[in-house]
């Protein structure tokens, strides 16, 4: 497996090092062609962790790479601490905020800090911890609002990356706030697992607990991918019982994706093409002492590894997406390419296979 990683670094490397613009206050921008612009802040950092990650398998100058990314970030975060989304934005509309984006990136950050000492990667996590503080729901405490115009649901999946963010910047400052925003969200999930079919968690709930929208395997995915991280931090018994959901989520998962993608196993359409869902490969390494967990993510590298010398780049172009011309791209190639590249780095960095085995 490791050949199959190296090979996919070396390959992606070449695609993004195309794209890397200087800037003129020496850090380095990122182009995403599709959308005409610099690629997002969330993207940006992603790919400044792969080159951590290249630098870890083949030497190089991916340290001083993913240091300048880093910085450019930093320099384009808003002053509250979220990063802008471009993606679906009206032409000449400034960019909305999303939770995902910042949840998305929070690990890359968190590697980058320690594996290049980066302070302004540092600086980007902790900040966008504290802007998920002030949208923490004053309808439930362990759900964070979606976006500052999503406050009448509650997103799950959202909450897990809110979660996920605190953790990360508290391993860093040390805040006990943040700590106790991680175990609060952990506690709001596992209650709500299971609520509405046995062991889904709904994509959308309504604060009266009603769905809003129903199953996802890509959302659920991202709940147990990125809930990893935070486990060592929490209480022992809170661990255990976020151990026994999450497998029974990832059972559920391999069991719905036999099924292929139908309104009760996807709802949100936009999630339909599992092949580019890279969370749920990150989820399942996650709990490779699941055979089946381990054997597909295991099998979705070397396909991938296949497709990418055959076909380039374009193994990533987002499929089944609704184009509107009056609106920028819901998703692109590089923003596809730069999640699974940051994905990787966290399979790799974060040894998620490792922890896997470990958990036998």
């Amino acid at each position: 497996m490791d050949s199959i990683v190296s090979s996919l670094v070396r390959t992606l490397r070449d695609y993004f090092t195309d794209l890397l613009e200087p800037q003129a206050d020496g850090s380095l921008g990122i182009r995403d062609d599709e959308l005409g612009a610099l690629a997002s802040c969330c993207t940006t950092g992603q790919a400044a962790a792969f080159y951590v990650l290249d630098y870890r398998l083949h030497g190089g100058d991916g340290l001083t790479t993913a240091s300048r990314l880093a910085a450019n970030v930093l320099q384009r975060q808003r002053p509250d601490g979220a990063f802008g989304q471009p993606y679906y934005v009206k032409h000449g509309d400034p960019e909305t905020v999303d939770i995902a984006e910042i949840g998305a990136v929070a690990n890359s950050l968190y590697l980058l800090h320690c594996h290049t000492g980066s302070e302004e990667a540092k600086e980007c996590l902790i900040r966008s911890a504290h802007y998920l503080l002030t949208e923490v729901a004053a309808e439930k405490p362990g759900a964070v609002y979606k976006n500052p115009n999503a406050r009448h649901h509650d997103v799950l999946n959202g909450d897990m990356y809110a979660a996920h963010t605190f953790a990360r910047a508290y391993e860093l400052t040390g805040d006990a706030r943040l700590l106790e925003q991680t175990v609060c969200v952990f506690r709001h999930l596992i209650e709500r697992f299971g609520k509405h079919e046995p062991d889904w968690w709904p994509y959308i709930e309504h604060w009266d607990g009603s769905v809003a929208m129903g199953n996802s395997v890509s959302y659920q995915g991202i709940i147990v991918a990125f809930a990893a991280t935070a486990l060592p931090l929490l209480p022992q018994e809170l661990q255990r019982q976020w151990q026994e959901t999450a497998e029974a989520a990832v059972r559920r998962m391999l069991a719905a994706m036999k099924e292929g993608p139908h309104d009760g196993n996807e709802a949100p359409w936009w999630c339909r093409d599992w092949s580019n869902v890279w969370e749920i490969d990150l989820a399942f390494t996650r709990y490779a002492h699941l055979p089946e967990a381990r054997d597909y993510a295991e099998g979705r590298l070397k396909k991938l590894n296949d497709r990418l010398a055959r076909e380039g780049r374009s193994v990533f172009t987002p499929k089944g997406l609704q184009h509107d011309p009056e609106r920028a791209p819901v998703s692109t190639t590089f923003r596809k390419a730069a999640t699974f590249a940051g994905i990787l780095a966290s399979m790799k960095l974060d040894d998620s296979w490792g922890t896997g085995r470990e958990n036998q």
